[in-house]
């Protein structure tokens, strides 16, 4: 602990301090908390994005940045997981993103088959998930998918209450992205709220493409996720979805927080309020607080957001009301119940700009002695005091400048060690970093060649060496309103609860006004605090570990589950990247591989062997990555199509060009990649077709991406899942040709072509055999009756009524099985599946290629660990004077570079070349010198004709 100066405390009551650094009287509860700090240190992570809305075929660049509780940097975690889901909370894709220092760095790339609508990139550390999802990065965006059938809405909506029959007023007009009127064209119109449809209609657009109606809401509350679904009826593709802009004028939730949690009777105090419309945002109101006499006792009016506060000294007996007007109708709604006996706990950083003083006061049966006040940032605490409140009050002045940057949370503990109340308060906001961007030229020429010197102080004016991501986008497509930054989230909104309204502008001044919204904030809006039940319990371990380095950890148990100590244990990579090492299990059956080398796509066989060199027989458990739980919930914004300005507009409209100079590129590194794949499906399709079934037609491919996204998810669950008409039956043809008995082996069989009820079941598609399971190339025949599909010695390629082991043997079927339901799909590379004259085949190919012999062997555990992912470079064209380029450069993101570092001297270059169109370049930068300090700054550079420029 840091130590203060005695004389920066005035002490009223009786109150004995505990400072940093200093060894405090033995007590039970601060030891606890302070065991807790050390074991559950806390870690914060934050995403920077090259632009705020995407569109298919664009590539989403990210920087991270994972620091500590008290913002340094983490040497505690070595990799982060980053997941993209959609608006359905479907997992689309995972990165694994390797960190040096707590920085990383990667991309997704947006293909043509994601659907329009609202997305959501998460991100965490395994060990943030000791401490719940709050402390997840999370943010969502817009992707756009535009096509011929895209409709554009200009939308007018007006809540109608003035009669006893609430209506909804709506007025659209539909054009496509040429601005030509979807002229009357039946659509139909559905009220939803989320996915449910409450009610419909069915219009005709007027000639210029206007629907105009009114819709009974009836006792329909419109909320922020009301919208409507307009279909046009002749072809059901075409759809929009309307959010409800407008919302329930008279309808607000006002809640009421008093300082430090309660109202105590007789006890002068501060009640924060929050006002939140039915769109989820603050709403500005004003009024007064009443007694059950209706009587006025205090005024109340919102500051900012929605928010503000109110003094109040509540008396024995009364209960205390707000009363507002809103839109013409009276409110009234009751504050929260006023103990009779209690403590409370008020803080005041406004009176005094160097010193906060701290008021704490008990009713008369609270009287105590042997209080507690905890004061506590990131992972430390930085006071604690003893306090006597036999006097019924304790003040503390405490120095500002003793206090660590950010928000302070206080504690008050009781005699019989209870938290009582709490209380955050954001007391310095000194240290920060200053950036400036400097231009050698005033406009710069299209295609011309940017040089941008960046320049990062401290607060007192020297250099800082940091790491920064910069972003340049072009004015004339990108519209980026968002002002949320590294500095507001790493302050601010990775310790509270819920959506704040604008995070950054709480940052934007140090005018009085500002201050006190802040303070506001910090009273209404609940926080990521402290878990007191989880922190008072004996023993804590963590569940989830924090990944240092690269390793694998696992067990050895008996048949027992007893430990087996002493055993070698070998680790064995034999893909494309070959690595072998090996350790010893230790006297609790632990085995442990450190600093092992990043592959980006590891499989690892693990195999025990004894002293004596053989295969010991142990089970060998691996500790295997649990991911977090699903997402429930998605903050939707709203459709860019809808009231769309000119610039996202542009954007969208010209997606094709945008993508063009990088997807010009890749071609000529990677040629036709659409036309290599056609002539390998087709190749593949050939080699099926003359060396397993010669009647096989293509019909599904589930695809790699398809199985990293539900690594755990079994075969059998897999193919339930992709192919809905697989099932288990008995009543099927043996093969396609043949309307006379056939004998196979002394055994006489029905026409094979003639469908029948069999002794045994199989594996079906439809009404139809699943025949061949082919697992790299192997038919699961080799390990169910020790042959290939060959009945008399002649193959089923040439067999005259093509007819199967499977339709004979019982044994294939539950050699399937076993292969189905011991399989996932991590094992899986690529399944094909293809339709026979009458039977169905499955090609699968497995991540080990060992073919259908997945028996699992004592002694050998085969582990496939998420792989880290390897970023891609950014495209940025190089331009030469002399070198004439036809292909236009219709860049949005123009400059993307996730690793900016300034060195000793404050200083970095940034280096690009600008694009085809006249426009204006936002440049944004933000990063962190690691220690605390935060930088965010955007400027402009102008981009003109050569000669504007000139």
């Amino acid at each position: 602990m840091k130590a203060f100066n005695l004389f920066s405390f005035i002490l009223l009551g009786f109150i004995s301090i505990n400072l940093r650094g200093q060894t405090q009287a033995s007590n039970s509860f601060i030891n606890k908390v302070e065991a807790y700090q050390k074991i559950f240190a806390t870690e914060k992570l934050y995403l920077s994005f090259d632009k705020p809305y995407y569109n298919v075929g664009d590539t989403l660049w990210f920087k991270s940045f994972l620091l500590n509780g008290d913002l340094n940097a983490t040497k505690r975690t070595d990799k982060i997981y980053v997941e993209l889901f959609n608006d359905s909370l479907i997992l689309i894709e995972k990165r694994v993103i390797a960190l040096n220092n707590g920085l990383g760095y990667g991309d997704f790339a947006l293909n043509n088959k994601l659907a329009d609508g609202t997305y959501i990139i998460r991100a965490y550390s395994n060990w943030q998930q000791n401490f719940g999802n709050d402390y997840f990065f999370q943010k969502s965006f817009y992707i756009g998918n535009v096509g011929d059938k895209t409709w554009l809405l200009d939308s007018y909506q007006k809540l109608n209450t003035s009669n006893a029959k609430r209506t909804l007023d709506l007025k659209i007009r539909i054009t496509n992205t040429k601005n030509e009127a979807a002229g009357l064209k039946d659509v139909e119109v559905y009220l939803m709220n989320n996915k449910k449809r409450l009610m419909k209609a069915d219009l005709q657009t007027s000639v210029s493409g206007v629907i105009e109606t009114q819709i009974p809401l009836g006792e329909n509350k419109i909320m922020g996720n009301y919208n409507f679904l307009i279909i046009n009826k002749k072809d059901k593709s075409i759809q929009s979805v309307l959010p409800i802009i407008l919302q329930d004028v008279d309808q607000v939730d006002l809640q009421f927080m008093p300082e430090g949690g309660f109202m105590v009777n007789d006890i002068f105090g501060r009640v924060a309020f929050k006002s939140i419309g039915a769109d989820g945002l603050g709403k500005n109101i004003s009024g007064k607080i009443t007694n059950d006499k209706n009587e006025a006792v205090a005024d109340f009016t919102t500051t900012h957001k929605g928010m503000g506060s109110f003094y109040l000294l509540p008396k024995k007996g009364e209960t205390y009301f707000a009363q507002f007007n809103l839109n013409g109708k009276e409110q009234k709604v009751q504050l929260p119940p006023v103990k009779s006996q209690g403590t409370t706990l008020r803080i005041d950083r406004f009176s005094k700009p160097d010193s906060i003083y701290i008021y704490i006061k008990a009713s008369e049966e609270k009287r105590l002695e042997n209080y507690q006040l905890l004061a506590m940032a990131g992972n430390e605490t930085i006071i604690s005091a003893t306090i006597n409140l036999k006097l019924g009050f304790g003040l503390l002045k405490l120095a500002k400048i003793d206090f660590p940057d950010g928000i302070i949370h206080f504690t008050l503990i009781s005699p019989d060690q209870l938290p009582l109340n709490e209380r955050q308060v954001f007391i310095n906001r000194k240290q920060k970093i200053n950036l400036q961007v400097k231009s050698n030229k005033s406009s710069y020429s299209l295609r011309d060649s940017v040089s941008l010197e960046l320049v990062a102080t401290k607060e007192d004016g020297s250099p800082v060496s940091g790491s920064f991501s910069v972003s340049v986008t072009d004015n004339g497509q990108i519209k980026d309103t968002n002002s949320e930054n590294i500095a507001s989230y790493f302050l601010l909104q990775s310790d509270i609860k819920g959506n704040i309204e604008d995070a950054a502008w709480y940052f934007s001044n140090e005018e009085p006004s500002t201050l006190l919204a802040l303070d506001n904030l910090l009273l209404a809006q609940g926080w990521i605090g402290y878990q007191w039940d989880d922190i008072t319990k004996a023993s804590l371990k963590p569940k989830f570990k924090a990944e240092k380095g690269n390793s694998i950890e696992g067990s050895l148990t008996n048949l027992l589950k007893n430990p087996v100590p002493n055993l070698n244990v070998t680790l064995m990579s034999l893909g494309k990247n070959i690595f072998v090492t090996d350790t010893t299990s230790n006297a609790d059956g632990i085995f442990k591989f450190i600093d092992l080398p990043y592959l980006d796509s590891a499989t690892y066989t693990i195999k025990i062997k004894n002293a004596k060199g053989k295969t010991a027989l142990a089970n060998i458990v691996v500790q295997e990555f649990e991911p977090a739980k699903d997402i429930t919930y998605v903050h939707r914004i709203k459709p860019w199509y809808v009231n769309a300005d000119s610039t996202t507009l542009r954007y969208y409209k010209n997606a094709e060009k945008l993508t063009a100079p990088a997807k010009n590129e890749r071609l000529k590194l990677e040629g036709n990649m659409l036309r290599e794949v056609e002539i390998k499906g087709q190749l593949k399709l050939n080699a099926f077709k003359q060396k397993t079934a010669w009647d096989s037609k293509f019909i599904k491919e589930i695809t790699e991406e398809e199985l990293k996204k539900i690594p755990r998810k079994t075969l059998l669950d897999l193919l339930n899942e992709k192919i809905p008409a697989l099932t288990v039956g008995n009543y099927y043809a043996d093969g396609p040709f043949g309307i006379q008995p056939y004998e196979i082996d002394g055994v006489k069989y029905p026409p094979p072509s003639r469908p029948r009820r069999h002794e045994f079941y199989n594996y079906m598609i439809g009404g139809f055999l699943l025949s061949h399971v082919m697992i790299d190339g192997i038919n699961t025949h080799f390990v169910a009756i020790g042959t290939d599909d060959q009945i008399g010695n002649v193959p089923y390629q040439s067999n005259q009524f093509q007819v199967s082991r499977t339709a004979l043997h019982p044994e294939v079927f539950f050699t399937n099985k076993h292969i189905f339901n011991t399989l996932s799909a991590e094992d899986i590379k690529h399944i094909n599946v293809y339709r026979g004259a009458s039977n169905y085949y499955l090609d699968i190919t497995t991540r080990s290629g060992k073919g259908p012999w997945i028996v699992t062997t004592q002694g050998i555990y085969v582990h496939r660990p998420l792989p880290i992912y390897r970023a891609k470079d950014f495209y940025s064209p190089k331009y030469t004077a002399n070198k004439n380029i036809s292909t236009p450069d219709y860049r949005s993101t123009i400059f993307w570079d996730a690793n900016v570092v300034t060195g000793e001297n404050g200083k970095a270059t940034i280096s690009f070349y600008a694009a085809d169109k006249p426009s204006t370049y936002t440049i944004k930068i933000e990063g962190t010198d690691l220690l605390g300090r935060f930088g965010y700054q955007k400027s402009n550079i102008k981009i003109a004709n050569q000669s504007d420029s000139k």
